[in-house]
C-alpha cells in the first residue's frame, strides 16, 4: 500500500530541541497542520544502567589511556561509522536481552529498551544508507517487540505507560495514540505478537516499513457475559508502535563511549500510530513507510469469537453468548457511517471478517465507515431476533448521537447474507397486519394473553421502517424460500431445533387460551427458521409482499455457482429466482456456492462499489453538516 495524497506523514525527532513530532500531509478535507512539541518527561528520575555504564566507561578509559605525550582526543567518527557502531551495539544488546527473557530475568526489559535506543540512533545518524536503514529498522522492530513482550511478562505495562528502570526510581514511558479513536487511558493492552492466521480470513494486508505493527485492545468493560453498551467484548485496533527518543548527537565523549547502556535511561514516548491515516515516518529527512498489519486486529478479535456449530443451531439461547446482540467492532467515531453486517443460518459474525478485512484495506472505508455486526441464534425465533435488531439499532443510534446531530447515523447501511438478508429487509419495511395474519386468525388485541406477553409479541409482528437505514444489500437471500427446507434434511433439522423452555411454555399457554385463534402450523409448535424458509411458508410470503419506502435503496447479489437438476442456476441452497430481490436497483450474479458467495472477490468488489455510490449520494448532507454548513 503506497502513501497517496490523502495520507499524512508522521515526523519524528525534528529540530534541536529533542524528539518532536509533527503530523503533516493531512487529509485533503482537513485544514492546518497538527503538531506536538518535545517530550515533557525529561525531568523524571534517571535510572537503571547508570552505575554499570559508568563502570564500563571507566574501564574503557583505563584500557585506552593515552601514553605520555600522546593526544587524548579520540579520532572523529563519520556519521556512517557512528551508525554502524550503534547498530552493532543494538544487536549485541538484543541478543543478550533475548537470553534474559528466556531466563525470565526482569532486566530483559531494560536491555531491550537500550537496544531500541541504539537501533533508533543508527537509523537517525545515517538514514540515506538504504541497507543500513533496513538493518537498523529490523533491529529496532525486534527490540521493540521484545521490550513489549518482556514488559507484559513482568508487569511493566500499566495504564499510565511503560515502566522501565529500577523499581525504586522508575521512568514512565507514556503512550501517545496518534490518529487512533482511543485515549491513552482507555488502552487495555498492547499486543506485539503476530496473531495466528484463521481460515475465516483468506488474506493478510501487510506493509513493510519502520516501526512495529501491534494490536491495541480497548478497555471498554464489555464481556460476553455482561455486555456494556454495544462494544464488542474485544475491540482491537491496528497501530504501529514507535518508541521515540531524543535526537542523537548531543552526548559527551564519556556518554558516547559508554553508549546508551552507560547512561541513565533517556526519556522517551511510545507512539501508537494509526497506519491507515499515517503513511510514513520522517527520519532525519528520509521518509520510509510506516510498517502496518491491517489484518491483525480482526485476527485478534476473531480469536475471541466462538464458531457457530450444530448445537448452537439446534439449541439457540442455550447460553448468553447466543442471545441476539448488536456489536461495534471498534469505538464509534462521529461522522462515520455504520455498515451493519448480519450473518445467515447456522453461522456467526465471524463469517463477515473476510469481507471486513478487504474493505478496511480500502482507506476510504476506514475514513468514512465503521463495521457493526449482529449476532443471533439462527434456529428459532426469527421474527423476535429481527425485533431485537430493530430495537438495538435504535438504542445504538441514541447512544452514539443523543442529540441527533450526526448525519452519518442517518445513513446506515445493512448487509445481510442468506437469512441475514431477510433480517435486513425487515428493518426497512412496514408490516401492517400481514405478518400477524399469516399466523393468526384473530387480531392481537383480541387475543387472550398476559399483557407482558402481548407487549413481547407486538414488536415482532407490528413495526415501521427504521428512518435512519437508507441502503440494504441482500446476498444470496432466500426471498422465496429454499427447497432444502422442504426436503428430508430440512424437515429433520426443523424437528430437531429446541425452543427455549420459557418460549415453548408461553406458546402452549396462549394456544390453549385461544382455540382456533392461530393457524395450524403455529398451533403445532413454535415455528423454526427452517419452517419459515419453506417455499410455501405463509410468513415468508407475507414478508415478500412488503416493499421498502422510497428513501431506501436495495441491492442484490445472487449466487449461481451450481447447476440445478432443472437446468437453472443456484448456489446449492438458494435458487437464482429466490435470491432475486424485487425492487433492487442493482443485481449481479456471482459464480459461487451459498457459503462462499459473500467471500467471493466479485461480491466484495460489488459491496465496495455500492458503498462508493452511497458516499456519492449522501456526501453532500453529511459533509455540509460536519463542516458546520
Amino acid at each position: 500500500m503506497k502513501a497517496g495524497k490523502s495520507w499524512r506523514s508522521l515526523r519524528f525527532g525534528t529540530g534541536k530541541t529533542g524528539a518532536g513530532i509533527v503530523a503533516a500531509d493531512t487529509w485533503c478535507h482537513q485544514k492546518g497542520v497538527a503538531s506536538v512539541g518535545p517530550s515533557r518527561h525529561g525531568s523524571q528520575a534517571r535510572v537503571a544502567f547508570g552505575a554499570m555504564g559508568a563502570l564500563i566507561a571507566w574501564w574503557g578509559l583505563i584500557a585506552n589511556a593515552s601514553g605520555p605525550g600522546e593526544a587524548s582526543t579520540p579520532p572523529r567518527e563519520s556519521p556512517h561509522q557512528a551508525a554502524q557502531r550503534e547498530l552493532r551495539l543494538a544487536r549485541e544488546h538484543l541478543k543478550a536481552s533475548c537470553e534474559m527473557l528466556k531466563d525470565c530475568d526482569r532486566h530483559a526489559v531494560d536491555g531491550y529498551y537500550v537496544a531500541c535506543q541504539e537501533a533508533w540512533n543508527a537509523a537517525w545518524l545515517c538514514p540515506t544508507d538504504r541497507d543500513l536503514l533496513i538493518d537498523a529498522s529490523d533491529a529496532y522492530a525486534d527490540s521493540l517487540a521484545g521490550l513489549l513482550e518482556a514488559a507484559r511478562r513482568h508487569g511493566r505495562m500499566e495504564r499510565r505507560g511503560l515502566v522501565v528502570g529500577l523499581r525504586g526510581q522508575p521512568v514512565i514511558v507514556p503512550y501517545e495514540p496518534r490518529a487512533l479513536p482511543v485515549a491513552a487511558e482507555c488502552i487495555a493492552s498492547i499486543e506485539p505478537q503476530a496473531q495466528h492466521q484463521d481460515s475465516r480470513i483468506t488474506r493478510r494486508h501487510l506493509r513493510d516499513g519502520f516501526g512495529l505493527p501491534v494490536v491495541v485492545r480497548v478497555a471498554n468493560g464489555s464481556t460476553e457475559e455482561e455486555p456494556r453498551g454495544f462494544a464488542a467484548p474485544r475491540q482491537s485496533l491496528a497501530a504501529t508502535a514507535v518508541l521515540r527518543f531524543d535526537v542523537p548527537g548531543n552526548e559527551t565523549f564519556l556518554q558516547k563511549f559508554a553508549g546508551p547502556a552507560g547512561r541513565d535511561h533517556s526519556p522517551a514516548v511510545l507512539d501508537l500510530a494509526n497506519p491507515i491515516e499515517i503513511a510514513a515516518v520522517n527520519i532525519n529527512g528520509v521518509k520510509p513507510h510506516l510498517a502496518a498489519d491491517l489484518t491483525a486486529p480482526l485476527l485478534d478479535a476473531i480469536e475471541g469469537t466462538p464458531r457457530a456449530n450444530l448445537m448452537g443451531f439446534l439449541q439457540p439461547f442455550a447460553s448468553g453468548a447466543t442471545r441476539p446482540h448488536l456489536e461495534m467492532l471498534e469505538p464509534h467515531q462521529p461522522g462515520r457511517i455504520p455498515v451493519v453486517f448480519v450473518h445467515g443460518l447456522a453461522s456467526d459474525e465471524g463469517t463477515w471478517f473476510d469481507m471486513i478485512n478487504e474493505l478496511r484495506a480500502w482507506p476510504e472505508f476506514h475514513r468514512r465507515f465503521e463495521p457493526w455486526v449482529f449476532h443471533y441464534p439462527t434456529g428459532t425465533a426469527f421474527l423476535q431476533s429481527s425485533a431485537i435488531l430493530r430495537s438495538q439499532l435504535r438504542a445504538a443510534v441514541r447512544q452514539c448521537d443523543p442529540e441527533g446531530r450526526d448525519p452519518a447515523l442517518r445513513q446506515i447501511v445493512l448487509v445481510g447474507h442468506s437469512l441475514g438478508g431477510l433480517h435486513a429487509k425487515l428493518q426497512v419495511v412496514a408490516s401492517g397486519g400481514r405478518i400477524w395474519n399469516a399466523v393468526a386468525t384473530v387480531p392481537l388485541d383480541q387475543m387472550r394473553m398476559p399483557s407482558q406477553v402481548r407487549e413481547w409479541v407486538r414488536p415482532a409482528y407490528f413495526f415501521e421502517p427504521l428512518p435512519f437505514v437508507t441502503r440494504v444489500v441482500c446476498i444470496a437471500t432466500p426471498h422465496r424460500g429454499s427447497l432444502i427446507a422442504s426436503l428430508g434434511v430440512g424437515r429433520l433439522a426443523a424437528l430437531s431445533v429446541r425452543a427455549p423452555p420459557e418460549m415453548q411454555r408461553i406458546h402452549d399457554q396462549v394456544v390453549r387460551a385461544n382455540p382456533g385463534g392461530f393457524r395450524p402450523d403455529f398451533e403445532r409448535r413454535v415455528p423454526t427458521t427452517i419452517d419459515m424458509l419453506e417455499p410455501d411458508s405463509a410468513v415468508l410470503s407475507a414478508i415478500g409482499s412488503l416493499r421498502p419506502p422510497c428513501w431506501v435503496s436495495v441491492h442484490s447479489v445472487v449466487g449461481v455457482g451450481h447447476a440445478s437438476l432443472t437446468g437453472g442456476r443456484d448456489d446449492c441452497v438458494v435458487s437464482a429466482e429466490s435470491a432475486h430481490t424485487i425492487g433492487a436497483i442493482s443485481e449481479i450474479d456471482v459464480p459461487a456456492k451459498h457459503t462462499k458467495v459473500h467471500h467471493h472477490p466479485m461480491t466484495i468488489a460489488e459491496v465496495r462499489r455500492i458503498l462508493t455510490q452511497h458516499l456519492g449520494e449522501t456526501a453532500g448532507s453529511v459533509d455540509a453538516t460536519a463542516d458546520g454548513g
